[in-house]
């Protein structure tokens, strides 16, 4: 490990120097850019002066005769005599017409661009070397590929000092420019054996290394004056075309091994030909316009420290494959561009058209040239991006479209947790309310026989009723009718009244709110068909058979019985923590307001029958969240419960109401389940004595005897014929009597009805305190 320490701190130092000496070599001298040629005279004539040095801005011309820089001969000038050039010079005199000139360098400064986007491109190399490495260093691929970024942000930082005649620059820059193909392919062998067991040639790389490392040393001779103009001479065109063939190679690879897995249509096929484009996109550019140029005709098209921009998008393009471990679709992307950048030609062209109509005496082919292709790349540019931006500022771009998008996302959201018809109002239509910001909205399920209204708002739910009655659905002024499902079982409208504006949907709205039916649609036939199981399988339920060995239909007993009390309970808790708690809030506002304000006798009166009132309402409701959800049942046991339970009916029922318990003390020991059962079977058959029996009196006897719990009802009401007994109903909450023979089958018990028309009823209930099952 210390010795993995000692070796990166030394690259790391050999790298800080390279930094401070390039830095200092790029910004205390200018880029002057003369280069001269030797007449047969022996004399020094400027043979080419750079687009980008301050050569451009100085009084010089092509042919003019270099006398003296910095007051010697040209020839003893180490710049002139190894590059035949005038660089980091502070003046020199140039001879025109046989008069001499002066020429001041210091004074004046080359393109500012020309050094600034190379520091640029350095920076942006060096930060995805150091996130490459810190973040992914246990990949061999993205520590191959930092090498990468490296290899270019060095080559970036010694071009400054290269085109200013530094020695150091120009043998960083040359060695480098060689290497870096080389560690790109170096890169492409562990990248696709790390991603698909695939293996590159891999033994060229060591000759390819020695041919770099070769080179770098016989370059060297840069700091042996005599030989270096000799070496400097074939410069550029060895090190361009040995750029250029490695950038083949890589091509020639990539290519052979797409056509090996093209019919695959694999993860690796995919991977390849992405790697393949972007080699391609940010090769081609930089070799066409510049380094093609640069060897066959010592010219470059577009100067290479521009076109080297675009060979960053093939190392990032790899950042991101290798961090995120997914594809993106190259084609996807070229395309998008190619269509963006037709799209932007017409309105550019148009631009420049006029440009040069209005300006044509004062610009040049350059000029027109530059505002045409800047003018194409910014808008080509603009529209691709376009999509991306418009949906990061929908919300200030676009705010009602967000806001209707969003509630969108909510209610497709909650429509899935929709499982009966009332929740509708809470789940869907005070979301639409709240969004449309209508004065109600409302739902409609038009049956045969009947019409049910679900609604949110201020809404005339008979209005409502009458106008979907009719034949024909009217174009009504105030309400928007949108129909959602329609079949044989029923039919269903949305029904949206006018804003609280007092004005109508727009189209927009209108189409937001025929998405939200769609999502309504599937929706509302779900918990159609949910309404029609639970109906068929309360039928079935009733019809369930008594008999202990009816083993196979015990789950079904289980689950009937554990939705019917889940569902009483979150209307219990529902209850409670809204209506109740209203009704709480209400009470204290009205009595606050009695003592608030002195009022008359009879308005006093008045409050406090309306506070008496809200308490009646409220006791009522506490009643039933008691008997939906008999919590006491846990808390003092069954015991107690039912003395409370028929004790607070004692006060309301029409008969005389008894209770008694003989030593049956056993059932506590039960589970809650099998107490719950006894309780909602006491339940049923007292509201079953309320409603039909007309009895005088009502008894409840529990007893334990031979080691059962004996339940027993006995009235002196009308009863009615042991015949009709099956076909009975029992009491307002639904249960038939079959039910609550299928909760005492469930419990292992027996069921007696001995019962006779006009003579009363009794009813015995028994089950054995030891094999009680749970439910």
């Amino acid at each position: 490990m210390s010795k993995i320490k000692y070796v990166l701190g030394l690259y790391l130092l050999i790298f800080v120097t390279l930094q401070i000496w390039c830095s200092f070599i790029t910004f205390h001298y200018p880029y002057i850019g003369i280069y001269l040629e030797p007449t047969p005279q022996q004399q020094w004539i400027i043979k080419e002066l750079s687009p980008e040095g301050a050569g451009m801005k100085l009084d010089v011309q092509l042919g003019d005769l270099v006398q003296q820089v910095d007051g010697k001969p040209p020839e003893e000038s180490s710049f002139v005599y190894k590059w035949r050039t005038i660089e980091q010079a502070q003046n020199f005199v140039i001879v025109r017409d046989g008069r001499e000139y002066t020429i001041d360098v210091n004074s004046i400064r080359g393109d500012i661009s020309y050094d600034i986007v190379p520091i640029i491109e350095e920076s942006v190399c060096l930060i995805m070397a150091i996130l490459l490495f810190v973040k992914m260093r246990g990949s061999s691929s993205a520590r191959l590929l930092s090498a990468v970024f490296l290899t270019m942000a060095i080559i970036y930082m010694s071009m400054g000092a290269s085109v200013r005649g530094d020695a150091v620059g120009k043998l960083i820059i040359a060695s480098l420019m060689m290497l870096l193909p080389i560690v790109f392919y170096h890169f492409l062998v562990i990248f696709f054996n790390e991603k698909g067991n695939i293996n590159l040639p891999s033994k060229p790389l060591k000759y390819l290394y020695s041919i770099v490392a070769l080179s770098f040393g016989i370059r060297s001779l840069y700091f042996y004056p005599p030989m270096a103009y000799t070496l400097f001479r074939y410069h550029n065109s060895v090190t361009l075309s040995f750029f250029m063939v490695g950038f083949l190679f890589n091509m020639g690879i990539l290519t052979i091994l797409y056509v090996k897995v093209r019919k695959q249509r694999s993860y690796i096929t995919s991977i390849i030909k992405s790697v393949w484009l972007s080699w391609m996109i940010s090769f081609l550019p930089v070799i066409c316009y510049s380094f093609l140029p640069k060897v066959i005709m010592e010219y470059q098209f577009l100067d290479a420290v521009y076109t080297s921009w675009i060979i960053l998008f093939f190392p990032i393009s790899f950042a991101y494959l290798i961090a995120s471990d997914q594809l993106y679709d190259v084609g996807l992307v070229i395309r998008r561009i190619l269509f963006a950048g037709l799209l932007a030609v017409i309105p550019v062209s148009l631009f420049t058209g006029t440009f040069i109509l209005f300006f044509h005496q004062t610009t040049d082919e350059k000029q027109i040239s530059f505002i045409f292709v800047g003018s194409l790349i910014l808008l080509t540019s603009v529209l691709y991006a376009a999509e991306y931006w418009t949906m990061r500022l929908e919300s200030f771009l676009f705010p009602r479209k967000f806001v209707l998008q969003s509630a969108l996302k909510k209610i497709s959201k909650n429509l899935g947790t929709i499982s009966s018809f009332r929740e509708l109002k809470d789940i869907i239509l005070v979301d639409i309310v709240e969004t449309l910001q209508v004065m109600g909205a409302a739902i409609v399920f038009q049956y045969k026989s009947e019409t049910e209204i679900i609604y949110e708002g201020e809404l005339d739910a008979a209005e409502i009723q009458k106008l979907v009655n009719t034949p024909l659905l009217p174009d009504h002024p105030l309400y928007t009718f949108i129909e959602m499902n329609s079949h044989e079982a029923y039919t269903s409208y949305l029904v949206i009244t006018r804003k609280k504006t007092n004005m109508l949907l727009g189209k927009e709205e209108i189409q937001w709110l025929r998405l939200i039916t769609s999502y309504l649609e599937v929706s509302l036939e779900n918990v159609h068909l949910i309404r029609k199981l639970t109906v068929r399988l309360q039928q079935l339920a009733s019809q369930l058979p008594q008999e202990n060995t009816a083993q196979d239909i015990q789950w079904f007993r289980k689950v009937m019985f554990e939705l019917q009390e889940e569902e009483r309970i979150r209307i219990a808790m529902d209850l409670h923590d809204t209506t109740m708690q209203d009704l709480f809030f209400l009470n204290r506002r009205l009595a606050a307001l009695g003592e608030k304000y002195a009022l008359h006798k009879e308005d006093q009166e008045q409050l406090s029958s309306m506070i008496q009132f809200v308490e009646m309402i409220n006791a009522g409701l506490r009643q039933s969240c008691f008997e939906l959800n008999p919590h006491l049942l846990k808390e003092v046991g069954l015991i107690q419960t039912l003395e409370m339970y028929l004790e607070k009916e004692a006060y309301t029922t029409p008969f005389q109401l008894k209770f008694i318990v003989k030593e049956a003390y056993a059932i506590e020991s039960k589970d809650l389940l099998t107490k719950r059962h006894i309780f909602r079977i006491v339940q049923e058959l007292l509201n079953n004595a309320k409603k039909h029996s007309q009895a005088t009196k009502v008894m409840f006897q529990i007893t334990e005897a031979n080691e059962r719990f004996c339940l027993s009802y006995e009235d002196d009401g009308v009863g009615f014929d042991d015949k009709e007994v099956r076909q009975k109903r029992v009491g307002s909450s639904g249960m038939g009597i079959e039910q609550i023979r299928s909760r005492i089958g469930h419990m292992g018990g027996q069921l007696e009805f001995i019962t006779q028309a006009r003579r009363g009823m009794k009813v015995v209930i028994s089950i054995p305190v030891e094999e009680v099952k749970s439910a």
